[in-house]
Formats: structure tokens, sequence, C-alpha cells
């Protein structure tokens, strides 16, 4: 049986952070070594970063005056905070008030920095509500002073709508103005999101349209009150049909027997048989009349749902702030199709029962006057037993479906509490997808009309129906659905609609457009770039630490992290010219202490990627997720590495692109911020000007192996199936790559792969927006 690495998603809590470099003062390369140095188990917590005031500088004024100037905030390390002689909360970091308490007082004198930290502190809450409208104020602020990292949490917050009424082409606006290119032809790759949960967007014109819904589903359900009365009706007329049948069935006995008696005795054997087939038939009315009215009990019992569902819906209207969210399609209109739809195979069963029941009595009293043949008289009787054995069946199917679909109706009563809960989650695989003008839009090449159109569906209630441009689709077992694309003319619309178990619904529009040619006054002409297509940007070095841990001593034993560790390892240093950290079975000081040696190492034109292959866990009490190191404890998160924690050390280390490759959980901020990514089909000379302007920008990104559901140890041979996948597109890759389509190419092969063994894993790539991402990918640079 195969391991699996758990790797649950979970929200990062974090407080971003500024480039240590440009907080650090004075204080020397020494200092900052002493901080890391000596520093045993028992010590670890010391590596970890928090928010440190430092004392204030004595400055002198003059020839006599000498005055101590204010307290800097910075974020650093708890270790280099004390060895600088500076004041942090040793417990309960995360909490508002002490946060806030560093940061505002900075913010409010116009610091820019400061201003983006008190906006993420407000938007991430650390203990108390979140505040998107004031995190929105402190995010203007700081991006009107340039800050790019707050344009790019402002153009976040505008995409989905928090804290600030919901623009995309706001969003856009300020993703341009962070990447430092607003007139450049450049697409925003970002997780396309169609909300998980309804905005509380309370317009009266929506509240007013809900209520005459509210009132529609109300008259409707009066109707059906007056159907369910047909209805019934219909089966009382039909159980007094079945009671004259039975009467002319025993009047058709008496007349065979009499025949009896005067038949002679060749025929006496025959028609003994014939009288107790005619008792079998007897036997199986009376039953399809008892069944005809349980039939009209579930009927009552229908009518009974509907009446709830009604007083549902009068609660609704009562309640605007839930009809703001309720699903397009409400629960009543549901239970109105289901009862309509039995109503209707009632109506048909009735009939065809009356049309033979007729036809049997006809024939018994045409056979009993005539004397017909024994033998034809036989045969005609079983080919009516079938018959009426045939519509005994399906009444019963009949009253089963019935049945569930009261079961149906009991359960959507009892969930209806959680109407309020998230809904489906729509996001665009291929092609790439980006915001153009403000409007998601999809380019396709003239030469190919028909594409194919790549996405994923999450779901946490389970998926009802998936409609595209009101075709319904089909969802593989990772999510994944395929669809065939016709560009019939330009900016023709894609409307994608999901709806879950609950009725809660997510609906995504994008725009084909042809590919136009591209704008030569955008970038000048220049020299092409050579065969890796990287032109004159100047990368810096790449670093990696590369982590992967199999042995365990509270936690089952792994078996391929050490072979992709390894692997990862050697094409990184010898395809691609990192300098590598390797790093085997090591426990939480090992790799606390290696990030902190890196952290003194590297410099603001350097580049950093973390590969980690392990155990992954989520603590239940806080919802945070947490890597394993090899020293962890099962349910003891005291020795385990928060994704918060990672998150916060990147965004202090001064690395202009750092990456995050987890074969585990590392759920950072899933969702929000933006990459800037090269259009397709964009020439040489302007992607080698886009790759230099981007090595300007910050990187934060992350690519995981897969979601909520545990992942496959196994599958790729010696490999796991998302290392081997991984392993394969460094190896074919040929130029200058983004981490974006290293995603692309790697969850395209590990859906495949762990499809086919049966297995759902998709992989997931973000940016880490609190982290201090400024909206650049992460570069694959290969040697020579």
């Amino acid at each position: 049986m195969p391991n699996y690495r758990f790797r649950p998603r979970a929200l990062v809590v974090a407080v971003s952070g500024a480039l240590l470099a440009a907080c650090a003062g004075n204080v020397s390369k020494e200092d900052l070594a002493r901080a890391t140095e000596g520093y045993v188990v028992e010590d670890t917590n010391k590596l970890f970063v928090v928010d440190c005031l430092l004392p204030g500088q004595v400055r002198k004024l003059g020839a006599q005056m000498t005055y101590l100037s204010a307290r800097r905030p910075i974020r650093t390390t708890a270790a280099d905070c004390e060895v600088r002689g500076g004041e942090y909360v040793a417990y309960d970091r995360a909490n508002y008030a002490s946060a806030l308490k560093i940061w505002l007082p900075k913010a409010q004198e116009g610091d820019a920095s400061a201003q983006l930290y008190v906006g993420e502190i407000f938007e991430k809450g650390l203990g108390q509500q979140t505040d998107y409208q004031a995190a929105a104020q402190w995010y203007k602020k700081a991006a009107d002073q340039g800050n790019s990292q707050a344009q790019l949490n402002l153009g976040a917050l505008y995409e989905k709508g928090l804290g600030v009424g919901k623009d995309p082409a706001a969003a856009l606006k300020w993703y341009r103005k962070a990447s430092g290119l607003e007139n450049a032809d450049l697409q925003f790759t970002s997780a396309i999101d169609a909300t998980r949960t309804a905005q509380a967007e309370d317009q009266s014109g929506e509240i007013a349209a809900l209520r005459q819904e509210a009132e529609r589903s109300r008259q409707e359900a009066e109707q059906l009150r007056g159907q369910l009365s047909g209805a019934r009706q219909q089966v009382l007329e039909q159980q007094e049909a079945l009671r004259r049948a039975q009467d002319e069935l025993e009047e058709s006995r008496k007349a065979l027997q009499r025949e009896k008696s005067s038949s002679t005795g060749a025929d006496d054997t025959a028609l003994r048989r014939l009288e107790e087939q005619l008792r079998q038939k007897e036997a199986n009315l009376r039953a399809q009349q008892a069944k005809v009215s349980e039939m009209s009990a579930s009927l009552n019992k229908e009518r009974q749902a509907v009446r709830r569902e009604l007083e549902s819906a009068k609660a609704q209207s009562a309640r605007p702030a839930l009809a703001a969210q309720a699903p397009a399609e409400s629960p009543t209109e549901v239970a109105r199709k289901r009862l309509a739809e039995a109503e209707n195979q009632l109506n048909d069963k009735i009939d065809a029962y009356q049309k033979q029941s007729g036809e049997l009595t006809e024939w018994l009293t045409q056979s009993g006057k005539t004397g017909a043949d024994p033998a034809q008289l036989r045969t005609r009787i079983e080919e009516r037993k079938k018959s009426l054995q045939a519509q005994a069946r399906e009444i019963a199917a009949l009253k089963d479906k019935a049945e569930q679909q009261e079961s149906k109706l009991a359960d959507l009563e009892k969930r209806e509490p959680t109407l309020l809960a998230g809904g489906p989650n729509i996001e665009i695989l291929e092609p790439a997808v980006t915001l153009t003008r403000g409007v998601p839009s999809i380019r396709i090449n003239r030469d190919d009309p028909r594409r194919e159109l790549v996405g994923k569906i999450d779901a946490p209630a389970g998926l009802s129906s998936l409609l595209i441009n009101d075709k319904p689709q089909t969802l593989d077992a990772s999510g994944v659905f395929r669809a065939a694309l016709d560009l019939g003319s330009a900016d023709a619309p894609v409307r994608i609609v999901a709806i879950d178990k609950k009725n809660k619904r997510a609906d995504l529009t994008v725009n084909l457009v042809a590919d136009m040619p591209v704008q030569a006054e955008v970038y000048p002409g220049g020299k092409t770039g050579g065969a890796l297509g990287k032109g004159d940007a100047e990368f810096g070095e790449f670093y990696a630490i590369v982590i992967g841990n199999a042995e365990y001593g509270a936690f089952p034993a792994l078996r391929t992290p050490v072979n992709d560790a390894k692997s990862v390892d050697l094409i990184l240093r010898e395809r691609y010219g990192f300098k590598t950290k390797l790093l085997i079975n090591a426990n939480r000081h090992a790799i606390m202490t290696t990030l902190n040696e890196l952290n003194k190492k590297l410099t603001e034109r350097d580049n950093l990627l973390i590969y980690y292959a392990g155990h992954g866990e989520i603590d239940k009490a806080t919802q945070n997720a947490y890597w394993l190191p090899t020293d962890a404890e099962a349910g003891n998160p005291a020795n385990w590495i928060s994704s918060r924690s990672i998150t916060e050390f990147l965004s202090i280390m001064p690395a202009r692109h750092i990456m995050v490759v987890a074969d585990s959980c590392y759920s950072g901020a899933l969702a929000g911020s933006a990459v800037a990514k090269l259009p397709e089909g964009m020439d040489e000379a302007k992607r080698a000007k886009w790759l230099k302007a981007m090595t300007n920008r910050k990187a934060r990104t992350v690519l995981t192996s897969g979601g909520v559901q545990p992942v496959m140890d196994e599958g790729g041979g010696d490999h796991s199936v998302f290392a081997k996948a991984f392993l394969a597109v460094l190896r074919s890759n040929q130029r200058v790559l983004e981490d974006y389509d290293v995603f692309r190419n790697v969850a395209n092969q590990v859906s495949g792969s762990a499809g086919r063994a049966g297995f759902a894993q998709s992989p997931q790539y973000a940016p880490l927006q609190h982290a201090g991402h400024e909206g650049s990918p992460f570069f694959f640079v290969p040697q020579g």
C-alpha cells in the first residue's frame, strides 16, 4: 500500500516584511553572524522572525546638544533583535495589538513601508476580525508613495472586491504600476477566482429582485398544492377503478366456473389451471391496489415537504442578507421540478394501468361469453400476466423514487443553515487567462480556430452541475474539465457556471480574443536574444535549499523524498548552475539554521529556490499548515515549521526572486496576488526587454504538489509523481523558463499520471502575497 504525504491547504496568516538590507541600519555582518551562531536546539525559536523595536540613535545637534532619536521598527529574527538591544514580544507574537503598536506610529508619520505593514495587519486580522476597508486605506497611502508591494496588495483587493468595490480594471492598473511597466503590453496571471463566498453587496435592486423571486416561489408552491390535490384525487379514482376491476374478475371467475361445469373431461385440467391463474391475477391486482395507496401516502409527504420549502422561502424573504447570497435556483424551485416529475410519472402509470385493466376486463368478459379455446385462453392470460407484473415492478420503482425524493428534500431542509458557506471555485489552467482592459481574456491563435479549454473546479460541498456556454460538462477525478472552444468571431464570450450540491454557484465569463499584430512602438526593436532567450538580462546568482525528509521518529517512513531531493539537487547544480545546500532527514534546527545562513549570504540581486519533500500536517485547532522536520512529534506542533513562519522568513530575505517548491503541505497565500506574464507570441527582442524589467522586481511564489488531499509518495518509479514531472520539465527545458510555465507542464503530467493510478492529485501554484512579492515570476535559466 503506497504511503501518502498529507498536505492540507490552509490560509497562512502572516505579516509580510520589508527588506532586511533596507532596515538593518549600520549593523555589521559580524553582528549578524553572531546573532545566529552558537544556538543549540533549545534556542531554535530565536531564529524565527519578529517585529522588533530598536533603541533610538544617540544624535548630536551642534556642539552642545545631544538627544535620543525615536525608536525604529524593523522585522528581523529574534536573535538579531536581542543582539542589537531591541524589544520584541517573546510570546503571542500573532497579536493584533502588539503588532499594530510596533508599526502604527511610523505609519502615521508617513513611512510607506510601515503603512504597508499596517495594511497587512488589518487584512490578516492577527487575532481579531479582518478589516479590509482599513487595509485598503493604508495600502492606498503606501501605494501613492510608490510602494510596489502595497500597489500589488491593493490590486488584489480590487480584484476580489474586499474593502473596495470589485473593479478588474482598477486591479489591472495597480498591478501594472507595481510592475513598473504601466504602458507595456504586459499580462498578469492571477488566480481567476469566482469567489467562494458571495460578497455583501446589499444593492436595493438585487434585494427587490430576490424578494420578487421569493413571491414567485410562494405562488408556485400554491400551484403545487393544487396539483398535489388533483394527483390525490386521481389516486382515489384509480382505487375505485381497481375495486371495479376486482368485481369484474369475480364475475369472470364465476363464468369460468360455469364453463368448467359444462366442459368435457378433456378440458377439466386446462380449466383448473386457468382458474388458478385467474386467482393469481386477482392477487396481483390487490397488491397493485396496495402499492397505489402507498403512492398516495408518499404524495402527501411530498406536499408536506413543499410546505416546508415554502416556509423556508418566506424566511429567506425576511432575511435580505441571506437572500443576497442565495443561489439562482431556490430550493422551492428544485422541489417543484422533482414533484412535477413524480406527478408526470404517476399519471403515466395510472393511464397505462387503466388501459391494461380495461383490456383485461373486456377480454375476460368476451372469453366467458364465447367459450374460447382453453389453450388460446391460457396463452392470452400468460401475456397479460407478464404485462401486469411489469407494471407492478414499475410502480414499485416509482414508489422508491418518491421515497428518495422525500429523503432529499428532508436533507435539503437540514442543510439550509449552511447556505452561507462558500461555493465552488473556478480556475482556468489552459490557455493562459489574463486581465486585458479589465476583462479576463484568452488569446487564441488565428490559424487555430479550435482550442481546448482546460480548467479546474474546486467545490467543497460537491459539484452538482457544470455548464460552459449552457452545455453540460464533466469532470475527471481531479476536478479538471476539458472543453473544445470554437473561435467563430473576435471577442467571443465563454461563460462557465458551476453549481455545487448546496446550490451555491460560481460564474466566470472570459473573452476569446484573436491574436493581434504586436505593436512595435511598445518596445523599440533591438537585438534578438540567443537560444536561451534571456538577452542582456542579469539574473544574479542562484541558490537552493533542497530538503528530503523520509525517516521520522513519530511518523511513518516515506520511500521517495531522499531520491527526490538528491535528483533535484543534481539537476539544479549541473543544468541550471545553482549553488545548493542538500539536507537529508533534517530536523527543525538544521532547517532554520540553513535559512539564517543564507539570509546572511544573499544579496538583492540573487535568487533562491527552496525544495521540500516530506511529511506535512495541519493543526486542527488553528488550521495552520506545517512542514514536519524529522524530530516532529505527533500531535505536538512545538517542533513543526509553520507555513506562516516560512512566509515571514521570505519577507525579510534580501533575495530578488524566491520560489518554494513543496511536495507536501505549504498552503501560503494561495489566492490573491498576481504575476507579470509575457504575452504568448511576443518576439524575442521584446521578451528580452521584459525579462530585464522583471529582474528588478521581487518574486515570492509557491508551487505545491497538491491541495488539501493526501498526495502520492510513489507512482513515479524511484520518485513521487510530482517529483518525476518536475524533474522532467527541468531536464527538457532549453530556454529561460517562468515558474508559471513549470506549473502548467507539471500539473498536466501529475493529473494524468495520478488519474491513471486512480488517485486525484492536482498541483497548486500562486504568488505569496504577504512575503514581499512584487509581481515578477521566478526564472529557471539553463547554463550554456
